[in-house]
């Protein structure tokens, strides 16, 4: 713009030169001539033919100047709807449509970056699918459009569960991915548990209420693999585990030291673990605050396996509970835990131990009928007895669950609903149950002191319970605050390492006679 206006400023000052070499020019012909001319009237000739010239080149630059500014305006605008044209052209390549979360591909170039980064800061962190339950049923029986707001409403329910720092992704179809950062193994647990909680919610379609489920798979970094495509494998064949284990699981991949197990030894391998004595029970204590000298117990198993050491429960549970091997293990428990208390009993200890229960037990016709034909073989009072199930085994078939809790109920047992907070039930479904008593997942007691969601799920369950006439347990107490805490919540009975540790049986009569004095 400058180099015109320098141009055309030069062409005025020749115009203008030049105007005044012509006027000198007729001066001198009409002086050589002898002509008498008024130099006004020979300026005017000359202003009359240059002049024109002269006012076009003053005018034109005005002219010029505004074409070129409209046109720069012209040219901005169009720069930035073409940068706003780009942005949400990358928005929409990186992010579902439908549920505004990343896509995969989005997620893969984050989980890059974040692989390269943790592996210079030596961090950890949980790679989590969740693959959502019989979905294709709701598409089918309910028709893609509400099929599409159940995707928007759990994307949004998961998003809504997590930390803003933790990633969420539309993996799949029906699959959604989290990437967050860990410390420790616990807090992917608790993670899991929360997005096994979100998902359990119920959301609002087509007005009406509908709950959903996940099989939800995990793998941490770097224990599973510090590639993509192997944590991608390692979640992914956690999640075919945990859709065969129930509808409504958490499996984590096996750790490295465990990888080289065959699946087959360990379902095959329980049946052996039975006859030969390498399967055992322990007994944590739970403290009745109103009642400190009451003996209350849940019954732990153990697996010595003669080669690789005691194995976690979490590690073979879910693969015995696919085959029958699992109502033999049952027997197996209950038979042990009855010879306990019968002996505890005979030498004038009466105690009551909480017996978990298999989702797959809760199918097994007459399973009630034995259990009564058992507790009158051992001399117990039904009173002594209490088994727990699970919230989700509960919901997975809940009439059938049902029914048979309302056959357990009518012996005189007690019942339990355990890790209650991670499921999925209704209000109006456990107003139904003949359950006496609520165990409040370990995973919100773990975190109630640090966040105050957990610390807010826990006193409203307790009240929730105590309106319900329901006795209250708080699971994973570990320490004394926790413990006070719960104290002035009302919490009924406290379960943890900061009570006790489980105990053999031998430690059991120890233990006793310690409160006793």
């Amino acid at each position: 713009m400058l180099m015109v206006l320098v141009l055309y400023g030069i062409l005025a000052v020749l115009v203008i030169f030049n105007g005044y070499q012509e006027y000198q020019s007729l001066r001198l012909l009409e002086a050589n001539a002898g002509a008498v001319t008024a130099p006004g009237l020979t300026l005017s000739r000359l202003v009359l033919s240059n002049g024109l010239l002269l006012v076009l080149m003053l005018v034109a630059p005005a002219i010029l100047m505004y074409v070129l500014v409209g046109r720069e305006k012209e040219l901005q605008q169009m720069r930035v709807q073409h940068e706003a044209l780009q942005s949400q052209l990358r928005y929409q390549s990186f992010h579902d449509p439908l549920t505004s979360l990343p896509n995969r591909m989005l997620l893969e170039e984050q989980l890059s970056n974040k692989i390269a980064d943790a592996r210079r800061s030596g961090k950890r962190f949980l790679f989590l699918l969740a693959s959502l339950n019989d979905f294709k049923r709701i598409n089918k029986n309910l028709g893609y459009e509400i099929g599409d707001d159940v995707l928007r409403l759990v994307a949004q329910n998961i998003v809504n569960g997590l930390r803003d720092a933790d990633t969420v992704a539309r993996f799949d179809g029906d699959v959604f991915a989290i990437v967050a950062d860990i410390n420790e193994k616990a807090e992917a647990n608790i993670i899991a548990r929360k997005v096994q909680s979100s998902l359990g919610r119920p959301i609002d379609v087509a007005d009406s209420p509908l709950t959903v489920s996940a099989a939800i798979g995990a793998a941490l970094f770097p224990d599973q693999g510090e590639d993509m495509a192997v944590l991608i494998k390692h979640a992914d064949n956690a999640v075919t585990q945990a859709r065969a284990a129930g509808n409504n699981n958490i499996v984590f991949s096996e750790e490295d030291a465990s990888s080289g197990m065959e699946r087959l030894a360990l379902i095959t391998g329980i049946k052996d673990a039975m006859l030969e004595g390498h399967l055992s029970m322990v007994y944590q204590p739970k403290l009745k605050l109103t009642a400190p000298d009451t003996h209350t117990f849940e019954a732990l198993l153990r697996w010595q396996h003669p080669e690789h050491g005691l194995l976690p429960c979490d590690m073979y549970i879910p693969l015995v509970e696919q085959t029958r091997h699992i109502i033999d293990l049952t027997h197996w428990t209950v038979e042990n835990i009855f010879s306990t208390q019968r002996d505890l009993l005979n030498q004038g200890i009466n105690i009551s131990i909480a017996i978990n229960l298999s989702t797959r037990v809760l199918d097994e016709d007459g399973f009630p009928l034995w259990v009564e034909r058992m507790i009158s073989q051992y001399g117990l009072d039904p009173a002594q007895v209490r088994f727990e199930v699970t919230e989700s085994a509960i919901m997975q078939d809940s009439e059938r669950a049902l029914q048979v809790l309302l056959q357990l109920a009518a012996i005189g047992v007690g019942l339990s609903i355990d890790d209650f907070g991670v499921g999925h039930s209704s209000l109006a479904y456990l107003s139904r149950l003949p359950v006496d008593e609520l165990k409040v997942d370990k995973s919100f007691v773990l975190n109630m002191i640090r966040w105050e969601s957990d610390r807010a799920i826990v006193r409203a369950t307790i009240n929730l319970a105590h309106d319900l006439g329901l006795s209250v347990v708080a699971e994973g107490v570990e320490d004394m605050d926790q413990a006070a805490i719960l104290r002035e919540m009302e919490c009924d009975m406290l379960q943890g390492y900061y009570i006790s540790h489980p105990l053999t049986e031998e430690q059991l009569q120890q233990w006793i006679s310690s409160q006793a004095a």
